[in-house]
């Protein structure tokens, strides 16, 4: 197995452009304001769950022409001073706002971001995202906590609902007619 190693952090701020043009590396890399945010690759737990939450997503959508799912960590370009891409583990975006060229980053915040906790994520970094995809226009954030068993589903920075065991995930008014029980989710 070959080891790269990521270049140092000089402390300058990357460019979108730059940011696109790095190597991949064996961590999995966000842009947030213009800084290069790593993470461990996702474990065997996280890449289970977010399989299944892109397939229930992706499944329900094409069935009803609603748009399109994104998986394998996406980058959605969300702000551009100073430049943030954030990659969900799993994304919605609407068929009616889906960008005409598909290359490259999204310059649009996904209308669903979903992201499934890591054990290596802290609290903060967790509301930094969830506040990044609202501010930006995501209309709704699961955020998927596998050692709890919970998911946290934010409408807006004060409509936030805690789902458990015997509840269930609707998809609202951006995926009108989606339901995937919690219980479901972690049945596996």
């Amino acid at each position: 197995m070959t080891t790269r190693t990521a270049p140092p952090d000089t402390g300058r701020l990357l460019t979108v452009e730059e940011f696109a043009s790095l190597p991949e590396y064996e961590s999995r890399t966000e842009l947030v304001r213009g800084r290069l945010v790593r993470e461990p690759p996702a474990g065997f737990e996280h890449g289970h769950l977010a399989a299944v939450v892109a397939h229930r997503l992706k499944s329900f959508a094409d069935a009803n022409g609603l748009g399109l799912v994104l998986a394998a960590e996406t980058g959605f370009l969300l702000f551009d001073d100073p430049p943030t891409v954030r990659a969900p583990d799993a994304a919605f975006v609407a068929k009616e706002r889906l960008p005409p060229d598909r290359h490259g980053f999204a310059h649009l915040a996904p209308d669903i971001a979903v992201e499934i906790v890591s054990p290596s994520n802290t609290v903060a970094q967790v509301q930094d995202k969830v506040c990044d995809y609202l501010d930006a226009g995501t209309r709704m954030v699961w955020i998927v906590e596998p050692r709890r068993q919970t998911v946290m589903v934010y409408r807006s920075r004060d409509d936030i609902h805690l789902l458990t065991g015997g509840d269930v995930i609707d998809g609202g008014e951006v995926l009108p007619g989606f339901r995937l029980a919690v219980a479901e989710l972690f049945a596996d």
